[in-house]
């Protein structure tokens, strides 16, 4: 079985991360998922963005929990990657999940910049309103938002996130485990599967590592180069 392609951030090679044009690619070329960061604003709103302070994507010092949705709606988060994405706002939650519906289920990544009040119990409900359940998997790299996540809806799909400088597991029952790539030996994987867990690899965008990952049977590649991935796997299909 070959795995699932997920665009990290959107299609982030060719468009500002996290944007509705990088969304927009990531399903024209056809991925399976988008992975996507979500944090809370200083009004409680869910907004897709993937750092807490703002002078990298929009030129403005100021931390993201101290504006609203509608003033962090104002900014401008494309210009920095190019003058053709010049105007490009940051989306809410709901907008992207109305972009998405029916066309490539979400990855959510929820993102803890200490301040938030609501975000998890928020995205749930989201996601019940929306009728997300089974098209959507919910990550983090903090084990207590993912365990909130279980207890407010046992039936959601949840994995970790779980980096290199912190390569711990979390002592509760997930559904799949997202892992840098280096992380992902074949042991780990026959092992999770062996367990019934998913193995989710990130952030994969050179050919070798695509095609390593694919060879040791993980189920879900992440990477910012969708359509390279694409052809990674349409040649190894080929092959075999």
């Amino acid at each position: 079985m070959t795995p699932l392609i997920t665009a990290h951030r959107g299609y982030s090679q060719v468009a500002p991360e996290n944007t509705i044009p990088a969304f927009e690619l990531a399903i024209e070329h056809q991925a399976d998922f988008i992975e996507l960061d979500v944090q809370e604003t200083k009004d409680h709103g869910l907004v897709v963005i993937h750092d807490s302070h703002l002078m990298r994507l929009a030129g403005l010092d100021r931390n993201l929990w101290n504006l609203t949705t509608s003033e962090l709606a104002s900014l401008d988060v494309g210009q920095w990657f190019g003058e053709a994405f010049k105007y490009t706002r940051i989306p809410s939650l709901a907008s992207v999940m109305d972009l998405a519906k029916d066309r490539i289920k979400l990855n959510l990544e929820l993102k803890c910049h200490g301040h938030e009040q609501a975000l998890v119990s928020q995205v749930v409900e989201l996601i019940h309103q929306k009728h997300w359940q089974q098209n959507c998997v919910v990550s983090s790299l903090d084990f207590d938002t993912l365990r909130q996540v279980r207890t407010l809806d046992p039936g959601l799909t949840i994995g970790p996130v779980i980096s290199p400088s912190r390569p711990e597991y979390p002592d509760f029952e997930v559904d799949f485990y997202s892992l840098h790539f280096t992380l992902a030996t074949p042991e780990r994987v026959k092992q999770a599967h062996v367990n019934g867990k998913a193995i989710h690899v990130w952030t994969v965008n050179q050919p070798d590592d695509m095609q390593r990952m694919i060879e040791l049977g993980v189920d879900n590649i992440i990477t910012d180069q969708p359509a390279a991935l694409k052809t990674e796997k349409a040649s190894k299909q080929t092959k075999t």
